[in-house]
């Protein structure tokens, strides 16, 4: 027990840390200072959208509602073989600045990898020299392209990750996905900024076309059903390792729709740590590895001092669970300033013991042979 006990202080300890570590350089971030040129690049704003039908129409106006030069915008929605009507509905919209495209057979789903491929297609017909991409369920920020620009006036700069909030927080489930969204996107954005490791989100990124097209975007994984963010990100960062930055600005938010049932939410995150077995970095996988090894043994720890009725180890396993509270509220005090949640205190007690049962719960699910179905495609 002595040694169950030690190594949940250590685990613990190298949490601490890490999490200190994460704090610092998320306050490490600044927006640059160079001021955009008179000769603004042409943006095309790129979304990939199957079965959207309830959220397209919106999403697009935010795009094309940009405070950006009208005739330095385009906005492009590949239809990735919806069977909604998500392609029809594109049809109204009479704006010179939109194109609509088709990937594969009209509302039949025959293309393997065709989020990607969507993308890529994308990339392909696009005009601009920098692509923008959000999902078909994102409303953008009116000053989204705006605060980003700035950054590509650096040219080792290659890709600017934005940050992503979820917007309806009225239910139970949606200010679970809040606090889980604000929290990663501080350690995503703190990663970026130190070096220690490099994740973004597909629903707030823009690059350099020609870097895109440099890198052969996806054309090694095609097969992984997830990952067209991490696996770009993964390839420019070989390339070019300090070409990868983060926008620290509530005006380069853009914003999603919470998912509605725990089913569906246990889903999609099934699917994003599905990719992650395929990434080539070792600190996103030993990090997370860690994490959950230290909810392991704290969980453990905990029951077992109970068991045994021990009241050295009962009083040390509540010290060693107070103190990764403490820790995870610092955390979430800094994302939630940024990612503007209120209550999030409230919410943050009474969520933060289900969102350890959560992740270890995913730590395990995400290795074992499941099939998850998504928007109507079963993915390995």
């Amino acid at each position: 027990m002595f040694i169950f006990c030690l190594a949940t202080v250590i685990s613990t300890f190298i949490y601490l840390c890490l999490i200190f570590y994460y704090i610092y350089y998320w306050n490490r971030i600044k927006q640059p200072l160079i001021p955009t040129s008179s000769e603004l690049p042409m943006v095309t704003i790129l979304i990939a959208a199957r079965n959207e039908e309830e959220c397209i129409m919106d999403c697009v106006q935010s795009c094309l509602n940009q405070n950006y030069p009208a005739s330095k915008l385009e906005v492009i929605v590949v239809d990735d073989q919806s069977e909604d009507d998500t392609y029809d509905l594109l049809e109204s919209i009479s704006d010179p600045r939109f194109v609509r495209m088709r990937l594969g057979v009209y509302k039949r789903t025959t293309i393997k990898g065709s989020k990607k491929k969507a993308i890529a297609y994308g990339v392909n017909h696009a005009k601009g020299e920098l692509i923008f991409t959000t999902d078909a369920d994102c409303i953008a920020n009116p000053d989204w392209i705006q605060s980003m620009i700035p950054f590509f006036n650096d040219p080792k700069v290659k890709l600017v990750s934005g940050p992503v909030k979820i917007a309806n927080k009225s239910s139970l489930i949606a200010r679970f996905q809040a606090l889980d969204f604000s929290a990663n996107g501080l350690i995503n954005a703190a990663g970026i900024q130190s070096g220690l490791h490099a994740l973004c989100n597909a629903a707030n990124l823009a690059y350099r076309k020609h870097v895109f097209l440099e890198q052969n975007g996806y054309e090694d994984n095609y097969h992984i059903a997830s990952g067209d963010d991490i696996f770009l990100l993964e390839k420019i960062k070989s390339s070019h390792p300090e070409g990868i930055v983060f926008s620290k600005s509530t005006q380069s938010m853009v914003e999603t729709r919470a998912l509605t049932s725990w089913t569906e939410l246990i889903k999609q995150r099934l699917r994003w740590a599905g990719k992650m077995r395929h990434v080539k970095d070792w600190n996103l996988k030993w990090i997370p590895a860690l994490i959950w090894i230290q909810r392991i043994l704290l969980l453990s720890f905990f029951i077992f001092s109970l068991v045994l009725a021990s009241v050295n180890y009962i009083l040390a396993a509540i010290t060693a669970i107070m103190l990764q509270l403490l820790l995870d509220f610092l955390l979430q005090y800094d994302a939630c300033r940024f990612y503007k949640i209120a209550k999030w205190q409230i919410w943050f007690v009474l969520l933060e013991p289900l969102h350890s049962i959560y992740f270890i719960f995913l730590g395990i699910a995400s290795w074992l042979p499941i099939s998850i179905e998504w928007k109507g495609r079963s993915n390995p």
